[in-house]
């Protein structure tokens, strides 16, 4: 028997004691002081899923000045320029490295956007197999057969915005993802407030970003229970910062993603701090940041059962380090490593 010990995060909150493991499960969640010695010691809680990211401009360098339609807005945007010159080899070796990255994170997953219609959803696939894939058409304009190639490559489709491609079209296209029973997600109110009325009439599996959005935008999300993902140090590089604090009031669950790759490392503990400084400078606690870190981006692609470290499931484990008397501080801490346990069979 392998033993996880300090604290754990369950479907009731985050207590003190520990996991026991044998034969590659987690057969119970005990209190109090472990029968052994630990393998690792701190909060155990499942991989985290990086609710938002664009993997593939990670090597992108960012030039001073550039506005956030400069860089991002399709098709012109200087993102979007920089992966179309980008040869097949770089660019794999470029998601290689995020992947890598990821998993030495303590990210288990990570649900990119991904760019370049059919070919860029396999390059993906190939060079990051764990990823969720949501693609993106190459053209605004409808084309069945390419939605239905890209869906039988991808786990959905991911679209920039409802400001960028014709009402319409992104319908047709979010029916044709739901009949395939695939995940469709949209960038929202990102730049400038959209309609959340229309945004919410394509039922997203959730939306990222919502800058800009009113109470009654989010009191919408929460009264739909359509999630959404902050991505607090992408919106601040941009001089905006994420209503957190509204989005708590108004019931929403709220995720968290790392954004374009461009911008920084896929670190979920670095993003989930600048996340709890917003949240702090709004007036809200650090102690809710713990949802969207470890929980509410599992609840995206994951059954209820794989949600919480419960008794029964894979032991596929982080232990973060950390202490009595600031649990989350250290949690945030992006510095220490994170210890990752393995399901391996007999132990």
């Amino acid at each position: 028997m392998d033993v996880l010990g300090g604290y754990v995060l369950t479907g009731d909150g985050v207590i003190s004691g520990y996991v026991c493991i044998e034969n590659g499960i987690v057969v119970s969640i005990e209190d109090g002081v472990p029968p052994k010695e630990p393998l690792a010691k701190g909060l155990v809680t499942p991989p985290m899923v990086n609710s938002h990211s664009h993997c593939a401009d990670a090597g992108l360098k960012i030039p001073p000045g550039i506005t956030l339609e400069e860089l991002v807005a399709p098709p012109n945007g200087l993102k979007h320029a920089y992966l179309k010159e980008l040869d097949e080899t770089t660019l794999k070796e470029n998601i290689r490295r995020y992947a890598e990255t990821s998993r030495r994170n303590g990210i288990g997953t990570f649900i990119d956007f991904r760019e370049g219609g059919e070919r860029g959803c396999s390059i993906l696939r190939e060079a990051a197999p764990s990823a969720v894939v949501l693609g993106r058409p190459l053209s605004n304009n409808y084309d069945e057969d390419e939605i239905s190639k890209i869906l039988d490559v991808a786990d959905g489709i991911g679209i920039s915005g409802i400001s960028d491609i014709d009402h319409r079209i992104i319908e047709i296209i979010a029916d044709q993802v739901r009949d395939r029973g695939k995940i469709f997600a949209v960038h929202a109110s990102e730049r400038r407030r959209e309609d959340i009325d229309l945004i919410l009439s394509f039922d997203p599996a959730f939306v990222v970003h919502m800058v800009e959005a009113t109470n009654s935008d989010l009191l919408k999300c929460a009264e739909t229970e359509t999630p959404i993902v902050v991505c607090a140090r992408s919106n601040l590089f941009f001089g905006k910062k994420p209503p957190i604090k509204r989005m708590f009031d108004c019931g929403v669950d709220v995720a968290i993603g790392t954004d374009n790759a461009m911008f920084g490392e896929p670190d979920m503990r670095s993003e989930a701090s600048a996340f709890a400084d917003v949240l702090l400078s709004q007036g809200g606690s650090a102690e809710d940041v713990v949802a969207p870190m470890f929980t509410n981006g599992r609840k995206i692609i994951y059954p209820g059962n794989k949600i919480y470290v419960s008794e029964g499931m894979p032991a596929a484990l982080n232990v973060l380090p950390c202490s009595e008397r600031s649990l989350m501080k250290d949690v945030l801490r992006s510095g220490d490593p994170v210890f990752t346990y393995e399901p391996k069979g007999e132990n």
